[in-house]
């Protein structure tokens, strides 16, 4: 005991002469209680400390001031060897007992000198003491840390209020630029949806599309089990209207929910909000392009928006693509086609709508279409030299996607070999590949059932006659019904008989048709 205290009292007299090294080796080595070290520094100890200087005294010091005597690049020198100290100690035994000191010390000093490793420690296990450190942070303004300590001891509400004062301009902090989208982020994986409701009108009045993230990516489980009503939320975001939207895409296009009214509520927002734009300018934005290209990509993949609904909201207006799309999925196919053709003549769109229609869909379905399409292109009552070439690079393009012979009753008669040849080229080669294709299958259906007709006799086997002469093997009686148990020595027993055997051999039961001559 009295070696270790002469080590502690070596280890203040370097210490005094700013030998850090060495203080720091004969504290180690003599076990000093760290709370001697800290107690030479004013406020660090927490006002709830029981500690005591040990007597007699290790030092003749009462406090930093007087042993740096009032020098403050040395008083500097020392805060700096504490916190390198303290943070080398706090995760050792020489911490146990009293690592509320250590750490509210560690804090003290961090806040102090602004150093980075504040948040650091208030973002990982610590034992700071909430009230002696609170009021240490207040004093040096350090409001985001405060609330960093808040939220560590399970205050998240008054984290959060401090955070939105920063972020108001109410109180000066600036140690995240960020602080908002933090502040989101925050809420986002915050599990108290009091306090989530609480904040989100100032969430979204700030900004809407980075605010509706507190709804569009909380932890996918909670979405799951449904903890904040969807609805109650869209309702909220009815103020918000890019808000609404986003929410609205996360629902139906990330979580795929199957509800009629999610679909039906995001078609009718991109559809407002496009005839809104196009009401402004007759030009195509690229604001209005994008809500175009959502719009349609969500016609084509949804089967769940209410289709007449939607209709009668394009009637009267400019897009046309949109409505063929609707019809598409109406199965009047004919009434799509013409408004691609004859109104938007968009040749190449006539043809992607036939594709994508058909996805899915057997062969006949998807050979009707194209039919359809020529037929429009054909119609009679056109003399349209585009329509004439669209329909001759159709059937070149997609010969595998016709009828030969049914074509070549459409086109008129003076058209020639050579302006069809790839059409009908390929239309050949179709038709022989069919055919040795189903010569093949019919070839491997037949081998297949010469397989099983030889099966069958294999079945059979030898005929097993049974009549009323013949006697079972276990009881001697004759047989009086057509149903028998026979062992693979061939002898035939009743059934209720071979029940009451327990015999290792296999068995094969036979039903036997009685008739006169057996």
């Amino acid at each position: 005991v009295m070696y270790k205290r002469i080590l502690q009292q070596a280890g203040f007299i370097q210490f005094a002469q700013l030998q850090f090294l060495e203080a720091k080796e004969l504290f180690r080595s003599g076990q000093l209680d760290v709370r001697e070290l800290i107690s030479l520094y004013p406020f660090l100890l927490p006002t709830s400390s029981s500690f005591i200087r040990s007597h007699p005294p290790l030092h003749e010091y009462a406090d930093l001031n007087q042993l740096t005597q009032g020098d403050q690049e040395k008083m500097t020198k020392c805060k700096r060897f504490l916190m390198s100290y303290l943070n080398e100690v706090r995760s050792t035994e020489v911490a146990n007992g009293y690592k509320e000191d250590i750490d509210t010390a560690l804090l003290k000093l961090y806040a102090e000198a602004n150093h980075e490793s504040l948040l650091d420690l208030l973002v990982s296990e610590n034992f700071c003491l909430l009230t002696d450190s609170a009021a240490w942070l207040e004093k040096h303004k350090k409001y985001f840390a405060l609330g960093l300590l808040y939220h560590y001891n399970g205050q998240d509400a008054a984290a959060l209020q401090l955070w939105v004062k920063i972020v108001d301009g109410d109180i000066q902090d600036s140690t995240r630029s960020d602080l908002y989208e933090y502040i989101v982020d925050f809420l986002t994986f915050c599990s108290d949806q009091d306090l989530v409701w609480k904040y989100s009108e100032w969430i979204l009045q700030k900004n809407e599309e980075i605010g509706v993230q507190i709804f569009t990516k909380r932890p996918l489980e909670e979405q799951e089990k449904t903890s904040i009503n969807p609805d109650d939320i869209i309702s909220c975001l009815n103020k918000y209207p890019k808000a609404r939207v986003k929410y609205l895409e996360h629902l139906v296009l990330e979580r795929k929910i199957k509800k009629e009214k999610y679909h039906t509520h995001l078609v009718v927002l991109y559809l407002d909000a496009i005839l809104q734009l196009k009401s402004v300018t007759t030009d195509n934005c690229p604001e209005t392009m994008e809500l175009l290209f959502k719009l349609r990509s969500l016609l084509q993949k949804s089967d769940l928006y209410r289709i007449h609904f939607i209709l009668d909201k394009i009637q009267g207006t400019d897009l046309h693509m949109e409505s063929a799309i609707l019809y598409g999925k109406l199965e009047e196919h004919e009434k799509a086609l013409h408004i691609l053709v004859h109104e938007l003549k968009d040749f190449h769109a006539a043809e992607e709508y036939c594709i994508w229609n058909s996805e899915n869909k057997d062969t006949q379905y998807r050979r009707r279409l194209f039919h359809m399409l020529l037929s429009v292109y054909l119609n009679p009552g056109t003399s349209d030299c585009a329509l004439v070439v669209a329909a001759v690079d159709l059937l070149n393009n997609h010969a595998a996607d016709f009828d030969a012979a049914l074509v070549l009753q459409l086109v008129p008669d003076s058209w020639s070999v050579q302006l069809l040849s790839p059409f009908l080229a390929g239309a050949v080669r179709q038709s022989i590949h069919t055919k040795r294709m189903t010569q093949a299958a019919l070839g491997l259906a037949q081998a297949e059932n010469l397989i099983y007709k030889y099966e069958k006799v294999k079945q059979k086997g030898t005929p097993i006659l049974l009549s009323d002469k013949k006697v079972c093997q276990v009881c001697q009686n004759p047989f009086c019904e057509p149903v028998f148990v026979r062992y693979p020595n061939g002898g035939m027993v009743h059934t209720h008989c071979a029940a009451n055997r327990h015999l290792n051999s296999n068995m094969t039961t036979h039903h036997a048709s009685s008739s006169s001559n057996q």
